[in-house]
């Protein structure tokens, strides 16, 4: 079978998918419902995320939300002392500031923790990225970055890119930051279910959420049972920036 990509449409080839970054509030994205469909993903990453954040050492002050869209993990930061300024594309999204990851606008060495969770993937050039992250940090001051490894296309408004365990670390060894700590969220079990809940969500919309809940229980139990990393859902990682 051959599957012809016509470009020029692609955008548009998830309907309401493509608008799913913003579709939950920041309550929601933290803490899901066992009836979403995209429980698996968001819970595991939300878990990631606040293990990464309470890992940060003690004494940082400014923080920026990078690609904030609503900022979900805010709280989070600010329970660590931490005053959290936002960046987001959208001059409508309410972030303190607007810029892309490779092009923030922002001073050197302003922030002592850059969170980036999921918005590498949408960067012409993550390198660059990376770069303006390590660039804004100042010296001993760490990034928490989120990337996808096995998800659906979600044009934000494009998509470009998806990383493995080992990319994420060298996209980080590249801009000459030290990788303190990787996770990956969820195995092949897990990544399998969540596969299969965004499918059954094409067809069901809301009216499958019965059918949600039964598929996060059982990627979850099967997901202890069946240790197997080759699928992971996304990565996250922590990392600093050397001091001079």
């Amino acid at each position: 079978m051959i599957v012809q990509i016509e470009l020029a449409q692609s955008g548009d080839a998830l309907g309401a998918h493509a608008s799913s970054r913003s579709a939950h509030s920041p309550g929601e994205r933290v803490k899901p419902s066992i009836f979403q469909y995209d429980y698996l993903v968001l819970n595991a990453l939300s878990a990631d995320v606040r293990r990464l954040i309470a890992a940060t050492p003690p004494g940082a002050s400014r923080a920026l939300d990078l690609g904030a869209d609503k900022s979900p993990y805010r709280a989070l930061l600010e329970a660590r002392g931490l005053d959290v300024k936002t960046l987001d594309v959208s001059p409508d999204s309410g972030a303190d500031y607007q810029g892309t990851v490779e092009s923030t606008g922002l001073p050197d060495e302003s922030f002592d923790v850059v969170l980036c969770t999921q918005v590498l993937e949408h960067c012409n050039d993550p390198f660059r990225g990376i770069q303006e992250i390590r660039r804004i940090l100042a010296p001993g001051g760490h990034a928490i970055v989120s990337v996808p490894h096995v998800w659906f296309f979600h044009p934000h408004p494009r998509d470009h890119w998806r990383f493995t365990q080992q990319g994420l670390a060298r996209l980080c060894e590249s801009a000459g930051l030290e990788m303190r700590m990787l996770l990956g969220q969820g195995g092949s079990m897990l990544a399998a279910a969540q596969v299969a809940s965004f499918l059954a969500y094409g067809i069901l919309r809301g009216a499958g959420a019965p059918l949600y809940a039964v598929a996060n229980v059982a990627g979850m139990l099967l997901d202890r049972l069946i240790r197997n990393e080759l699928f992971c859902i996304n990565f996250a990682c922590l990392a600093r920036k050397r001091d001079r």
